[in-house]
């Protein structure tokens, strides 16, 4: 039988009575209506009443909460039960957080990321584009598991218990809930001391920590979001003197009695370490030589009087927190911001101490002094200082990461001749001054603009004949590849030790396409293994380079992440 038509239909109805169809045409207007009814505009970034996610999630939140308010008293009752024993599971819980930094300290070197770094780069050592001389295994070598980070920043919250007391901690993983570690086990023990001096002193000056975004504090204002925000903690490894930043809640230039408060009672509570006289670096201690005779006398007594002085004045001090330098660092940046240091310069104070940390890499002189295995490389013969203010990057765990500069520095020796060396992503030069002899020339480069004057401080410090052979450029990595090229048609030795998130893709297209065939030797120092994977894949479907040699280094024990050195040559 066809289909009847739904006119058809229509015809076969019984004739409908005059308020019937009257219903029905109000219908079909009401229906016309609705299909003219204009969608609402979505704002966009920039309107009055644009919202981020963050604000909508907080949003929906709330929304969530009243409904929940707005609940039948059985049902009320019902989750108050079920909340009051979450609250029992949630404690349970809290007594059994660890520190996020000690994760994974019971087996440091068996960590996912660490297996799958040796997975993969096993896997390579084994194929035919690979010449390692470690028997195609990926070794891992780890330093002191506690104690050894000496570079934190740490947040400052409310605490959990008191909301008008200062909680200074690490957040836990993936979330904004922070976890207090008064006695954190990585941390050198002078952060520790620090943290617990300025607590104290906010809790007795009543300084008001700085809130996160939440659904609460949604509406607050910038200012009304509190004071402190965060401290970053540098220990200087000869003095165990604390560097130490306050991150302030407000505009470089303004007056704030509360800020001063805090910082004279900083300074009330630690001691300002000085270098004392005749101090000199970890190298090589040359002989020091006297007059003889008559001035024995004098010297002893010269003596005598130094030592009841700094006696008397440790007998007061001794249980003061040792100081190296004190700094403010303005950050009023938007509140949904993670940034924790604002880097313009006209946002840094500098109150007390010198104005950067002077480190030297510690490498072994004798094998019996390193890990087995560790590189045992020759060191220069001449003191290299390197310059750290807390507006650079700075390696969190230095004694580990001396063993890299160790293995590269032992390389770079075996080349048939000294190599010219250009450095990406350099710093203030921690890899690249540790090379000065070992190479015929060194341009190392870097974005950051306070490391230019570290690096010329360094250079000042060398030895006169080396100075003329060390150049720094400010530039970025891809800024670097693009616009010097005459830089690159000298470089025999290419050293990148980028950020977590690998290398730009103009570095990347760069060395993949074969503008660079002077260099002989390309040095990769890897703090994000996902990035130097997707890097190396890259370098290796390109025909150009092969791995010649490959290590990883865990340089926070406890964390899931692995330091891994690569050499690659050309094919």
């Amino acid at each position: 039988m066809p289909a009847i038509h739904p006119t058809m239909k229509d015809t076969k109805t019984t004739t409908a009575s005059p308020a019937t169809n009257a219903a029905a045409a109000s219908t079909k207007t009401t229906k016309k209506k609705k299909k003219h009814i204009f969608k609402k505009k979505i704002p966009q970034k920039g309107d009055p009443d644009y919202l981020s996610p963050t604000q909508l999630r907080n949003r929906r939140k709330r929304n969530a909460k009243k409904k929940g308010n707005q609940q039948p008293p059985q049902q009320q009752e019902s989750s108050a039960n079920t909340a009051a024993n979450n609250n029992n599971n949630k404690s349970n819980e809290d007594e059994e957080l660890k520190d996020p930094s000690m994760k994974y300290i019971t087996y440091p070197t068996k960590t996912p990321i660490v297996r799958t770094a040796t997975k993969y780069i096993e896997a390579l050592l084994q194929s035919s584009d690979v010449t390692n001389n470690n028997n195609n295994t990926f070794h891992v070598y780890i330093g002191p598991l506690y104690h050894w980070r000496t570079v934190s920043k740490l947040a400052v919250r409310p605490d959990a218990t008191d909301k008008n007391k200062v909680a200074i901690g690490l957040f836990a993983e993936n979330s904004h809930s922070l976890l207090p570690v008064p006695k954190c086990k990585a941390h050198h023990p002078s952060i520790n001391k620090v943290v617990e001096v300025v607590t104290n002193a906010c809790h007795e000056l009543n300084v008001i920590p700085y809130e996160s975004n939440t659904a609460d504090n949604e509406s607050k204002s910038e200012e009304e979001m509190g004071q402190l925000r965060y401290i970053g903690v540098n220990v200087d490894r000869s003095s165990g003197g604390a560097q130490v930043t306050l991150v302030w809640n407000g505009k470089s230039g303004e007056e704030d009695e509360q800020l001063e408060k805090l910082v004279a009672n900083i300074l009330s509570e630690m001691v300002l370490c000085k270098a004392e006289a005749g101090e000199e670096p970890p190298m090589k201690r040359q002989r020091r030589r006297g007059r003889r005779g008559d001035n024995k006398e004098e010297s002893q007594s010269k003596d005598n009087v130094k030592k009841s002085v700094s006696s008397s004045s440790s007998n007061n001090d001794s249980n003061k927190v040792r100081l190296h330098s004190l700094w403010i660092n303005y950050n009023s940046s938007w509140k949904h911001s993670n940034r924790i240091f604002e880097y313009d310069e006209s946002c840094w104070r500098h109150v007390e101490g010198p104005t950067s940390i002077t480190e030297y890499l510690r490498f072994p002189t004798t094998k019996s002094e390193g890990q087995k295995g560790v590189a045992n490389p020759t060191p220069p013969s001449y003191p290299v200082p390197l310059h750290f203010p807390p507006t650079v990057f700075r390696q969190a765990n230095l004694d580990s990461f001396t063993n890299i500069v160790g293995r590269i520095r032992e390389r770079v020796l075996q080349m048939d001749e000294k190599p010219f060396c250009v450095e990406l992503y350099g710093g203030v030069g921690t890899i690249a001054l540790n090379l000065s002899d070992a190479v015929s020339h060194i341009v190392s480069s870097d974005e950051n603009p306070n490391n230019l004057k570290c690096f010329q401080d360094s250079v000042k410090q060398l030895p006169a004949e080396i100075q003329p052979l060390l150049d720094y450029k400010q530039k970025n990595a891809a800024d670097m590849v693009t616009s010097e090229s005459d830089l690159f048609q000298k470089c025999d030795l290419l050293v990148l030790d980028p950020p977590r998130k690998g290398l730009e893709d103009e570095v990347v297209d760069y060395l993949c396409k074969g503008h660079c065939s002077s260099i002989k030797l390309l040095v990769y120092v890897s703090c994000g293994f996902q990035a130097f994977q997707r890097d190396c894949d890259a370098l290796l479907a390109s025909g150009r380079w092969r791995v010649e040699f490959a290590e990883g280094h865990v340089l926070f024990p406890g964390s899931d992440a692995v330091e891994t050195l690569a050499f690659f040559v050309p094919k």
